[in-house]
């Protein structure tokens, strides 16, 4: 074993950052054995060193904790593990990292989406790497398992349920009839989400994730912003209640899929209905899971936490080690996430992406609605696979549920215009996903 340490500059000392500091501190001796080098912590970077808690402050040697950057930068470092998130001077500070030859580990997912192709490039150039496992499924190993235990394999589609903020309010949704404000509230309450929970609620955290693993799986590249978005925050508790009757559960996924071989890739993140039986149905409260489709080993699963102090930093560290180890270096290189190999995904129209759908709409109960509806429907080549309604008293509204085999977007949008015309309709029609994903057909 070599005396000589490996030495890792943190920038930011959050929840993360307080859990990768013990884990370094706690695990020393054992790390060591398995990389064959003694690791440590020489320098974190924070705002103000007085306002750091004390919790996190535990597991951190004297002197190493500073609000000095040039105290910082001028440490002897190899490992930069970037903790601060954001875009702004995440982007800056790992940027001039990378510059001076210095690996990068990152759990900042929105960075990664937004520079991640101009950040890789530069991590090539300067014969560096970036590893960001953390990124995407927090505690799960996800990228690990896209890049190297699926290398066999051509994959064919990925859907994943990547938020536990989201998760947890449908869960409360579906199994205790709580309306969207209320979990939100309770979700908020017990810290599952922020004060202003923007990025969760409305899909834009799922985006940004999936345009990550979307790239790594079909070897393009997707920025998040590409990554249309819709988020839970549109949901009403009776169309939860109307798809558990009709045997669907409802989570946010994000989709990536891929018909042929080179072909254009289809991407979105929105809330879907799915069966009861699948295995991401049964995923609930803040957890998350990934399901990935091989052309080899067909469909494979992975589960877990997806935020939180200790499964983030379990993933932030395992990284820090894999660089520390030798190993990753050589697998970094074979990531082909550089410009230069990695060109800008050819995406799926979005009216052009084709999947089943739920309707739902408020209908007055007189002869020969429902026949109108449905004649709208066929005449923009929109299969009928079952239609719902609850007894109701005629010359009243009333809810009308209709589930449809696939169909284009475009076409289904261009119906819901002329069903929301009618005059026997009342509001506006709810549209929402049925998840297939594309090798269960």
């Amino acid at each position: 074993m070599s005396d000589k340490p490996i030495n890792i500059g943190i920038i930011g000392m959050g929840t993360v950052g307080g859990g990768v500091t013990e884990l370094f501190a706690t695990q020393a001796q054992t790390y060591a054995k398995r990389i064959g080098k003694p690791v440590q912590v020489s320098k974190v970077l924070v705002l103000n060193v007085a306002e750091v808690p004390a919790d996190r402050k535990e597991h951190i040697a004297d002197g190493v904790l500073t609000d000095n950057a040039d105290d910082f930068w001028s440490s002897d470092f190899e490992i930069l593990i970037e903790l601060m998130g954001g875009t702004g001077a995440a982007y800056t500070f790992v940027k001039k990292a990378l510059e001076a030859g210095k690996h990068i580990v990152t759990a900042n997912k929105a960075l990664l989406a937004k520079h991640g192709h101009e950040l890789f490039g530069l991590a090539h150039k300067n014969n560096v790497s970036i590893a960001f496992e953390a990124s995407c499924g927090g505690g799960i190993p996800c990228i690990t398992a896209l890049k190297y235990g699926l290398m066999a394999n051509q994959i064919g589609g990925l859907y994943g349920i990547l938020n536990g903020t989201c998760n947890y309010i449908l869960t409360e949704m579906t199994q205790k009839n709580k309306t969207y404000d209320v979990a939100l509230k309770e979700a908020q309450e017990k810290g599952f989400a922020e004060a202003d929970p923007y990025l969760d609620v409305s899909g834009a955290d799922t985006a940004q994730k999936l345009s990550i693993l979307a790239s790594l799986a079909f070897g393009v590249h997707i920025e998040g912003s590409q990554v249309e978005h819709i988020g839970v925050d549109i949901l009403d508790l009776q169309d939860i209640q109307f798809g558990a009757e009709l045997g669907y559960d409802i989570k946010l996924l994000g989709t990536a899929e891929r018909k042929e071989e080179n072909g254009p890739v289809s991407v979105k993140t929105q809330p879907c209905f799915v069966h009861k039986s699948d295995l991401i149905a049964n995923v609930h409260g803040p957890m998350n899971a990934l399901s990935v489709y091989g052309h080899a080993v067909g469909h494979t699963m992975y589960y877990g936490a997806g935020a939180g102090r200790y499964p983030t930093a379990s993933a932030v560290v395992s990284d820090a080690l894999n660089i520390a180890s030798g190993w990753y270096g050589a697998a970094f290189a074979q990531m082909n996430l550089t410009p230069d190999c990695n060109d800008p995904a050819e995406l799926v129209a979005k009216e052009d992406i084709e999947s089943r759908y739920y309707l739902r709409f408020n209908a007055l109960d007189v002869p020969g609605v429902i026949a109108k509806v449905t004649t709208i429907l066929g005449n923009k080549d929109i299969s009928i696979a079952a239609v719902m309604q609850h007894e109701s008293n005629p010359g009243e509204f009333t809810p009308i549920v209709i589930t449809t085999h696939d169909a284009k977007q475009g076409d289904l949008d261009s119906a819901i215009t002329e069903i929301e015309a009618l005059k026997e309709i009342d509001g506006n029609l709810v549209s929402i996903r049925i998840a297939e994903f594309a090798s269960d057909s």
